[in-house]
């Protein structure tokens, strides 16, 4: 574009990469953590999450970068046990350009956290039963062990008071 001082303006349009999603992780509220990322688009694109019905999802912010490749986004969602879609889009959008990543969440991995708090508290239960165990027999054996010897030194002192009696008596060995 040339403008009226003879300026002249270039306005280039670049499409970037195709967005890649990743799970990045499975939080406390039983929650999913998505990311999408793309790179290399100029002007800054429009980054939407959307699930199979093309409703558009809330989303954290967007983190965006300018760098000589253009602009670099990475936009997060967190996703619940949607039992109606498991089916989630990151959609990028320039004025006449569109690209769209389309991840598939199996349901069953909502109920994973079930699994594992459960296992996980199953695990704490044995091990401190395990360990109250332990010491409960250990104590059990010290006690054992004091009982003989204290047998041991009732013998002692009966047989040297028998011995004393008998030296006494003149009835000694």
């Amino acid at each position: 574009m040339i403008t009226s001082t003879g300026d002249t303006h270039i306005h280039s349009l670049a499409q970037g990469s195709h967005p890649v999603i990743t799970m990045e992780s499975y939080d406390h509220s039983r929650g999913i953590n998505l990311v999408c990322e793309s790179r290399g688009w100029n002007p800054e694109p429009m980054v939407l999450w959307m699930n199979r019905g093309g409703d558009t999802l809330p989303a954290e912010d967007t983190q965006i970068h300018r760098d000589t490749e253009g602009f670099s986004v990475k936009h997060r969602i967190t996703v619940y046990d949607y039992s109606d879609s498991n089916r989630f889009y990151c959609r990028l959008q320039q004025y006449h350009h569109m690209m769209e990543s389309e991840v598939i969440i199996n349901s069953q991995i909502f109920d994973a956290w079930k699994w594992v708090v459960g296992i996980s508290v199953l695990a704490c239960f044995i091990a401190v039963g395990s360990i109250v165990t332990a010491v409960i027999c250990h104590k059990k054996e010290l006690q054992k062990q004091k009982q003989k010897a204290a047998s041991e030194l009732q013998k002692e002192k009966r047989f040297a008071e028998l011995q004393r009696q008998r030296v006494e008596d003149g009835n000694y060995i």
